[in-house]
């Protein structure tokens, strides 16, 4: 049989450190879209500047959708994490509470153990 733990408080810590990673890179990124689209507002329309926005809207486009998906992804996948060490401690109190009615006896003392 396989045993698995948590580190509920690492978890946490390292979900925090990660959601704070994602909107640093929110935050980074609007800036950087907005300078992007702003840049845009100078290109002309004559003939090189139309073939540019023909070739460049398209890319540009695609690659801006996927960043604006990323502080979500970040914000969801901390999200989910947090949802797992809310469920792990959830089960751990429910153990515990059956293992001391069942026994009387308390699992996280070391004392009562093996008796």
């Amino acid at each position: 049989m396989t045993r698995y733990d948590m580190d509920p408080d690492g978890v946490t810590r390292g979900t925090s450190r990660l959601r704070a990673a994602g909107e640093a890179f929110d935050s980074a990124w609007r800036r950087r879209r907005e300078a992007l689209i702003a840049g845009l507002s100078g290109v002309g329309n004559d003939a090189i500047s139309q073939a540019f926005r023909a070739r460049y809207l398209p890319i540009a486009e695609r690659l801006m959708a996927r960043a604006d998906a990323i502080p979500v992804s970040y914000r969801n996948t901390c999200d989910d994490a947090q949802c797992c060490v809310d469920d792990y401690l959830a089960a751990n109190t429910r153990g515990t509470s059956t293992v001391r009615g069942l026994t009387g006896a308390d699992p996280a003392d070391p004392t009562q153990r093996g008796q």
